[in-house]
């Protein structure tokens, strides 16, 4: 069993999940509540696609690392991974599987709720302004970073975490203030913020996976 078959396999089950459904479905609503909210508020029409960042890096980024690393722990609790040492699988093969198969998973909970919000707004304003479809790139690259980050956070988190409780405290408390590493460029007004917001994310995240894959290939199963 290779990368690309326990890729599949993995995202099967977290497809599945209830967790990712709420994220298709009730990430899209909630911001559209988060839309109307705001135009209640203030009586202004504002760019849904800087609400729609802020609300799908910070949810979604945080669901996504916990449910990687509870899915972690739980199988190491389950010795699931012993069986692994009579198999030809390699186990970094299995963090990238989950890894890659959650973080599809949001990426695309991300994609339908800001076309969602596109159309909020298409229908609230009754045109797509300028600004709008200026700061689309900038709200997507933001949120697949942070969800980046996020996701290879939980998966250090579930490989070094001995229960769940202690993994769900080291997130809230750790995993959610690393992925706000994404929006220092934003924060510090650099030129091309996008392009340095996605390398940040990725070397943060590389980091993160390969520390990941050192403790998980020491652990005694």
């Amino acid at each position: 069993m290779n990368l690309p078959l326990l890729f599949v396999d993995e995202l099967r089950g977290f497809y599945k999940s209830k967790v990712m459904i709420f994220l298709w479905v009730g990430l899209p609503i909630i911001t559209i509540l988060f839309r109307f909210i705001q135009l209640g508020a203030t009586g202004q029409a504002i760019s849904f696609t800087v609400i729609s960042a802020l609300v799908t890096s910070s949810i979604a980024g945080t669901l996504a690392s916990v449910m990687l690393a509870v899915s972690l722990i739980n199988e190491r609790n389950r010795h699931v991974y012993e069986l692994f040492l009579i198999r030809p699988i390699k186990r970094r093969d299995i963090l990238l599987a989950k890894f890659f198969s959650v973080y599809i998973s949001v990426a695309i909970a991300i994609f339908i709720s800001f076309f969602v919000g596109m159309a909020t707004d298409y229908l609230t304003t009754g045109a797509l302004s300028t600004a709008i479809l200026s700061n689309l790139g900038q709200s997507l690259s933001i949120s697949f970073s942070m969800v980046a980050v996020a996701c290879s956070a939980g998966v250090l988190i579930g490989v070094a975490a001995p229960s769940v409780l202690v993994g769900a405290i080291l997130i809230i408390y750790g995993g959610n203030q690393t992925s706000a590493i994404s929006l220092v460029p934003t924060l510090l007004n650099l030129s091309n913020p996008d392009f340095f917001t996605i390398g940040l994310s990725a070397i943060v995240t590389v980091a993160l996976i390969a520390a990941a894959i050192v403790l998980f290939e020491r652990k005694q199963f």
